[in-house]
């Protein structure tokens, strides 16, 4: 849950930064749904890299563990749930940016050009 609203905050803050860029795009002729599909994109984009990122860091922390201290690292990790945990990481992640794409694609187009 913590995830998934950070996800939210995140993808609301990024659209507001680029609002201008929205209203060009709107002014430009980008219909609805080619504004969703980029923000959707981006999602997906930054949500399979943080899950990979993730697996590197657990893998390089789990290394270090055992060479610094081995008799502490006895758990075994669980490969199996690598997949199902990063499927859904992405899913939320998509699932957090519906918000926010979709205030992105119903702002006014005068409004996001004057937005500064």
């Amino acid at each position: 849950i913590v995830g998934f609203i950070v996800v939210t905050m995140a993808m609301y803050t990024a659209v507001l930064e680029r609002t201008r860029e929205i209203g060009i795009l709107k002014a430009l002729g980008a219909s609805s749904g080619y504004i969703l599909n980029l923000l959707f994109r981006e999602t997906l984009l930054i949500a399979i890299l943080g899950s990979v990122l993730g697996i590197v860091m657990t893998g390089g922390s789990k290394w270090l563990m055992m060479h610094a201290a081995p008799a502490s690292s006895t758990q075994e990790t669980v490969y199996g749930w690598w997949p199902i945990a990063s499927g859904v990481s992405v899913i939320g992640a998509l699932l957090g940016a519906v918000l926010p794409a979709w205030k992105a694609v119903k702002q006014d187009v005068v409004q996001a050009l004057a937005y500064e």
